[in-house]
């Protein structure tokens, strides 16, 4: 397998197109030597990576199969290696949109996470009321910094619940956890909030459609049970709300969560795949 250097690259961009307040991908990167771009899938086999060429990519971001940044990033420095100065790490790339991060109480984009440094790019996405921005770093960093934001908006919703905000304010919360939670059990709590914030008879068929099938060990009546446990806690318990925040009009409910439930990057392989 050949390693990648880093001398010759750059991320000027990244897979797909944000469809969602919050997610992550491969980055798109350009070799400077002879303009050709790829979408960086691999790390440790240059060989499986396929290149194009400038008109290709044109037509990839035209297509909103990929989306550019106005300016190129550097490799992150967290992702080469020390030694022989290859790429050793997978880079992703996080975007984020400035609502999103108010409902989890941060103030802005973070300049540093985890001792990796972020920097940002803003995006023009055609929605002129909202503001969202890019930034690359190693996948483990980005995976941490949205289940930070997972955990942010989680006491969000919590609070919310406690003071008996309506359903349709309550799911615009969840449907923001669910788009940052990334381990296991913070997508579990994700759920069960998003559960908390339907009308009862929208419940089941979430759980059929999408519950059971990122979590294939999950039993309806166990799901009843810790959502009957949970909103018990919630309501006995007051947790201190973090300041007001934002929010834009939501999506169809089904489409957000053909979105959300279980965001893997998207790969792009040549102009015929598409």
């Amino acid at each position: 397998m050949n390693r990648l250097g880093v001398e010759d690259l750059e991320i000027v961009g990244f897979n797909g197109t944000p469809q969602v307040e919050c997610g992550r991908t491969l980055p798109v990167v350009r070799r400077k030597s002879d303009k050709m771009y790829c979408v960086l899938r691999s790390v440790g086999n240059s060989a499986s990576l396929a290149w194009h060429d400038e008109k290709e990519a044109t037509e990839f971001v035209r297509a909103k199969r990929w989306t550019r940044f106005h300016d190129p990033l550097p490799i992150p420095r967290s992702c080469i290696s020390d030694g022989d100065g290859q790429l050793a790490r997978q880079p992703m790339v996080v975007h984020a949109f400035q609502a999103l991060l108010e409902m989890a109480g941060r103030v802005t984009w973070p300049a540093w996470f985890r001792d990796e440094p972020f920097l940002w790019r803003r995006l023009d996405l055609d929605r002129p009321n909202e503001s969202v921005q890019a930034a690359c770093t190693s996948a483990e960093t980005v995976e941490a910094l949205m289940d930070d934001w997972a955990t942010g908006i989680k006491g969000r919703f919590d609070a919310r619940f406690h003071q008996g905000h309506q359903r349709p304010a309550l799911k615009r919360v969840a449907d923001f956890m669910l788009c940052a939670a990334r381990t296991r059990d913070l997508r579990w709590q994700a759920y069960l909030r998003y559960a908390m914030s339907q009308e009862p008879d929208r419940v089941r068929p979430i759980f059929d459609a999408f519950i059971q099938g990122e979590f294939s060990d999950a039993d309806w009546p166990g799901f009843l049970k810790q959502i009957e446990s949970l909103s018990g806690v919630l309501k006995a318990v007051q947790i201190p709300d973090i300041r007001p925040s934002s929010a834009s009009p939501t999506q169809n409910t089904r489409s957000k969560l053909m979105n959300i439930a279980n965001q893997i990057p998207i790969y792009v392989m040549n102009p015929a795949a598409a």
